[in-house]
């Protein structure tokens, strides 16, 4: 008898807004996968031998529950103002109806997911970031029943499991969803994550969602998912030029207020966490027991991950361009002052003109450290730290949609899983780029991996004919690469 894995990750499920002008275009209902991802479990299931286990691991961010700013035409809570316009609180209740909100929009994948079910699979969804708010169980309640009623009322829903941190099985995968080792993202305990609040429990968000909920909404011409909205300053302006400038949308102000906010969240956030542990006893001894790993192994995956980006206020100053406003405004002040003083017309011109280009390329080059994008080079190097703590011989991530297979240790791979997400392509409007939707199947036969599958479940279409030397035109979205 065989065992076989189908991990998927980053599906970030939203409920879907269409706009005439492109607004939010990463949330349209065009890029809704229910028939794509209900074919990938048929085809997985139709390849399954007699007696075979299977089991259908979600690797984090499938529900993001950060995209969800709708709120109850008459809700049964209080909704503040700025609720109304960036989306509800994190809380057990609201994050709930946010759940039956997203699930309303994806029957296509609930029916799959119960299908899986009740087939005798085993389901277990690893929490990532986005999706946190499954910590509450009032939102597992939500899916559960979601489930249940896919399936007519009748679902075995023990094999579902639920893993805040990771799912392990010894000797053959770990599997996790890894935003805990990109401090933009990393919650400062995954297994505790919440804070005391107005409204009860909510959850201690990190910046990466923060940002999504109270910038990203409100600067809609940019795709989260794909990172486009790191761009230079001439390449701003001309977002802004091409975007904005003729429209009735603003960019500097969302931005500048936005900022702001989260800035002002993170360090309400930090303040509310003074004194909490870094770790829960309680919750290590329980994840402890899933595992079968000793506590002691547990606090050595615990010492891999990156603490919240709250504890370096200057890369949360500078991810948000303050800094750079700042020294801007400064150079300002500076070339105003020089005209007012009493000094030759050459100085007051060469001053701004060549010293200060050169203090502000002087600065960036000081200042520059890590980013988003340090996770995509970090990830594979956390991977072979934790293959060296416990034996598995797949170790796989998502997080960073950045689908690939390395090979980091003798008979072990690391797998990103990438992201089912809408990543746009540059050549075909509105059209996705080729290679993503991606998943990972491997089968363990005894101690030996049968095989290893990782592939983009995306339909082959041609790529459009290039013109000059040497172009020839070939296929893009490859199907399934086999690689073992």
């Amino acid at each position: 008898m065989a065992r076989r894995y189908l991990i998927v990750s980053d599906l970030h499920l939203f409920d879907p807004e269409d706009h005439p002008d492109g607004w939010m275009a990463h949330k349209s209902s065009r890029y809704t996968f229910d028939r794509e991802f209900a074919e990938l479990l048929a085809d997985f299931g139709g390849r399954a031998g007699d007696g075979d286990e299977q089991v259908l691991v979600l690797n984090g961010d499938v529900l993001d529950f950060d995209l969800v700013t709708a709120v109850p035409a008459e809700p049964p809570w209080p909704v503040s103002r700025s609720e109304r316009k960036r989306g509800l609180r994190s809380t057990a209740v609201k994050s709930a109806w946010k759940a039956e909100r997203i699930l309303a929009a994806h029957p296509g994948f609930v029916q799959a997911l119960a299908g899986a079910l009740a087939r005798g699979w085993r389901v277990v969804y690893v929490l990532g970031n986005h999706d946190r708010e499954l910590h509450f169980e009032p939102v597992r309640a939500v899916l559960c029943q979601a489930l249940r009623a896919a399936a007519g009322g009748e679902l075995d829903l023990a094999r579902l499991q639920f893993e805040p941190w990771f799912y392990y099985q010894p000797g053959e995968v770990y599997v996790e969803h890894g935003e805990q080792y990109d401090y933009y993202s990393s919650f400062k305990n995954p297994l505790c994550p919440t804070v005391e609040g107005r409204e009860g429990p909510m959850l201690a968000l990190p910046m990466g969602n923060l940002s999504n909920r109270y910038l990203m909404t409100q600067m809609g011409f940019f795709n989260p998912f794909a990172a486009d909205f790191i761009l230079d300053l001439f390449s701003y302006f001309w977002h802004w030029l091409t975007k904005y400038a003729f429209s009735r949308r603003s960019l500097f102000f969302p931005w500048l207020w936005g900022s702001l906010v989260v800035m002002g969240k993170l360090l309400h956030i930090k303040k509310r966490q003074l004194g909490q542990p870094r770790t829960c006893p309680d919750s290590l001894a329980a994840a402890g027991q899933r595992s079968g790993l000793p506590v002691e192994v547990l606090e050595r995956l615990l010492a891999l991950q990156q603490p919240p980006i709250t504890n370096r206020f200057f890369r949360v100053a500078r991810e948000f361009w303050i800094d750079r406003l700042v020294l801007a405004l400064l150079m300002v002040g500076g070339t105003v002052a020089l005209a007012l003083v009493p000094i030759p017309l050459w100085v007051k011109l060469m001053v701004p003109l060549t010293c200060f280009p050169l203090v502000y390329l002087l600065y960036e080059a000081l200042a520059h450290g890590k980013t988003i994008f340090s996770i995509e080079s970090e990830a594979p190097l956390v991977a072979r730290q934790i293959s060296a703590l416990l034996p598995a011989r797949i170790v796989s991530m998502g997080h960073d949609h950045v689908p690939r297979l390395l090979p980091i240790a003798r008979g072990v791979v690391f797998v990103d899983t990438g992201t089912w997400a809408p990543i746009l392509s540059g050549r075909e409007p509105g059209g996705l780029a080729s290679g993503f939707r991606n998943y990972l199947r491997v089968t363990f036969e005894g101690a030996d991996i049968r095989e290893l599958d990782f592939g983009s479940w995306m339909e082959a279409r041609p790529e459009p004919r290039r013109r000059g030397r040497g172009s020839v035109p070939g296929p893009a979205g490859q199907g399934p690469d086999e690689l073992g």
